[in-house]
């Protein structure tokens, strides 16, 4: 059996996935543009979700999808 904090660790990956992905679809150019910094690489892929927000409003669903995944796993899978 895992221990205590191993499973609260995975709970609370969980609970942030859900939540980003939560903003992700409600918020996605604003979102984006906030990761917008570092090498020219990470800025290119972030401006490429703002300029495009349903797709960053997809990931963000398949985000909560994989946050309530993980979370159920955590009660009923053991």
């Amino acid at each position: 059996m895992q221990s205590v904090w191993a499973r609260r660790l995975k709970e609370t990956f969980a609970i942030l996935t859900v939540g980003d992905g939560i903003i992700e679809v409600i918020f996605p150019t604003e979102h984006s543009l906030l990761w917008e910094f570092g090498p020219a690489r990470v800025r290119k892929v972030a401006r490429f979700f703002a300029e495009n927000p349903n797709l960053m409003r997809l990931l963000g669903a398949a985000q909560v999808a994989f946050g309530i995944w993980l979370a159920k796993r955590q009660y009923h899978g053991r």
